[in-house]
Order: C-alpha cells, then sequence, then structure tokens
C-alpha cells in the first residue's frame, strides 16, 4: 500500500511549528475531509499567510507526488484552489494570522481523469499494435513507446491517489493490463550473457544488473532462444607505477560485442579500459574492473536500445 508522508489534520501542521494547532484543527475540522483537502499556513500579515497556505499544499503535493509534479499538473490543481477562513489569533503575542488553503477533491479528479483517460487511450491505441503470432523485436517497438505513456500515467496517477480521500486509484483494472504487458514483452526478449576472463563475475554483475533495469530478460548464453547475445572478454595488466606514492596500479578492460542472434549479427564492438592504484595489488584490481563494469553496462544498455529502437 502507499504510505503517504501526510495524513490526518493534524499532521499537515508539521510544517507551521508555530502554529496553535488547537485553533487551527479546529478550523479545518469545519471541512469534510472527504470532500475537501485542506492545508493551513501562517504569517504576519493575511497575505501572508494566504501565501503560506498555498505554499505548503503545493510543497505536500511536490513531496507526495514528486513525479506527477515533474509533468506540470501541480499548477493546474493549485488553481482551483481557494485560501478561506483567514483569522488572527488573539492568545498569540503580535500580528500572526492563519489561513486554509482549500481544493475540493471534486475539482481535482476533474483536472486529473481527462489527463488519466487520455493516457490510457494512448496505451489502447499501443497495444492493438502487437504482433500475433508475437514477434518479441517487432513488439519490443511497441514496448519502447509504451513505457514513457505507462510512466506518465502512473505519475498522475500517483496524484490522484494523494488527492482523493479513499487512496483508490484512478481505473487501475484499466490500467493494470498496460503495465503486465509492457512487462510481458521487454522480458521476452532474451539477452544471453557471455562474459570470459578475469574477474568475469564482477563484469556480470553490472551487465545483469543493467539489462534488468531495461526489463529486458536475461538468459545464460546456452540459451536457445536467446535473442541477443552480449558477449565480453575481460583482460587485466597489472604493474607497479614507478612508486609514485607507493601505490600499485591495476589496468582492467573488457572487449564487448553485441550479437543480433536471430540475423547472426554483430551490430556493434567496443573497448572500454580503466586503471586504479591503491596500496594493496587486490584493491586495485577490483576497483579497476568495478569502473570497467559500469562503463561497459552503461554503453550495453545504450547501444542496446538504440538499435532496438532503430532495427
Amino acid at each position: 500500500m502507499k504510505k503517504w508522508m501526510l495524513g490526518a489534520a493534524a499532521l499537515l501542521l508539521c510544517g507551521c511549528a508555530g502554529m496553535n494547532k488547537n485553533t487551527v484543527n479546529y478550523q479545518m475540522n469545519e471541512y469534510d475531509s472527504a470532500k475537501y483537502y485542506v492545508v493551513a499556513g501562517e504569517g504576519t500579515s493575511k497575505e501572508a499567510a494566504s501565501d503560506n497556505a498555498l505554499e505548503n499544499m503545493r510543497r505536500e503535493m511536490v513531496q507526495n507526488a514528486p513525479a506527477a509534479a515533474n509533468q506540470g499538473v501541480v499548477t493546474d490543481l493549485l488553481a482551483n484552489a481557494s485560501v478561506e477562513n483567514v483569522w488572527r489569533d488573539k492568545d498569540f503575542s503580535g500580528k500572526h494570522y492563519y489561513a486554509l488553503a482549500v481544493l475540493p477533491r471534486a475539482k481535482a479528479r476533474k483536472v486529473l481523469s481527462p489527463l488519466l483517460d487520455q493516457e490510457d487511450e494512448k496505451l489502447k491505441g499501443l497495444a492493438t499494435r502487437f504482433s500475433d503470432p508475437a514477434d518479441p523485436l517487432a513488439d519490443l517497438k511497441i514496448a519502447f513507446q509504451m513505457q514513457p505513456v505507462v510512466s506518465r500515467r502512473a505519475a498522475l496517477d500517483e496524484m490522484y491517489q494523494f488527492l482523493d480521500a479513499s487512496r483508490q486509484g484512478y481505473q487501475p483494472d484499466v490500467f493494470a493490463p498496460y503495465r503486465t504487458i509492457l512487462q510481458e514483452k521487454l522480458a521476452a526478449v532474451l539477452v544471453a550473457v557471455d562474459v570470459q576472463g578475469v574477474q568475469s563475475e564482477v563484469m556480470v554483475t553490472y551487465v545483469v544488473d543493467a539489462l534488468n533495469r531495461m526489463g529486458l530478460g536475461v538468459v545464460d548464453a546456452s540459451e536457445p532462444n536467446r535473442v541477443l547475445v552480449v558477449q565480453i572478454q575481460t583482460d587485466v595488466d597489472e604493474y607497479d607505477s614507478q612508486k609514485v606514492a607507493g601505490l600499485v596500479w591495476c589496468s582492467s578492460g573488457a572487449a564487448i560485442s553485441l550479437v543480433d542472434a536471430a540475423r547472426g549479427v554483430t551490430f556493434a564492438r567496443f573497448n572500454v579500459h580503466e586503471r586504479a592504484g591503491t596500496s594493496r595489488a587486490e584493491d586495485s584490481l577490483r576497483k579497476s574492473m568495478q569502473s570497467v563494469g559500469e562503463q561497459a553496462a552503461r554503453q550495453i544498455a545504450s547501444r542496446l536500445e538504440i538499435y532496438l529502437k532503430t532495427k
């Protein structure tokens, strides 16, 4: 279950340390929480308190649904909020005002629902373009087009859940199948990883992790249904660094080939090298090979994606 940073009305005051919580809670409780999203603010004038309430509302939205904030919806949501019930606490020394920013949840839904429907329509159209019977590489191109749409849909849904009194997502039964088919189409492209040479287990770890982040299926080099093959030969050259600062240096490298197994074509070849110096030879070897693994993994992911999108 999504764990929201803020919940009950009392918790909405956490960013306003100087507030008289009893007074503010009383005022907030005048609003039906099922119908309104209410955030308090404070300041030395009515205007300052009003601005602070709206800023607190904006900050909570961004903190609780950061991906949606990057989609630009916070501005539209705040345009439907209003500042109500500005007052001064008579028991507080000096001029000190409070204000409540109020966003009707129904208006928030009216902002977000059409955007969510729009993304669902895009996903529906893309899903109809998958091959029948399935063709892993052809389907992968469609899957790559689905990825940003799924990400935006998920981001908007996160904001929808945060602003919904029940914390329920928007039409989850509609969205869930698209997420599932995206994962299936990505995982159907089986990539075999064949690493030979010194410290090969270090290289395997970085490469497999990169492929997993892409969502592709990773298999052993002997898998007959592999679609792509990543072939890597590692090598190490140990040597002293002319005793510079007493460090022992190690140079590690990897020759990498990316192969389209279905066509029997090598579509990319490149080399990666790195050296590291420490007081211990084994540490130098480990650091240099880790750096080679990181660089190789980034290039493999980038070159694979370019090939798969343009093939």
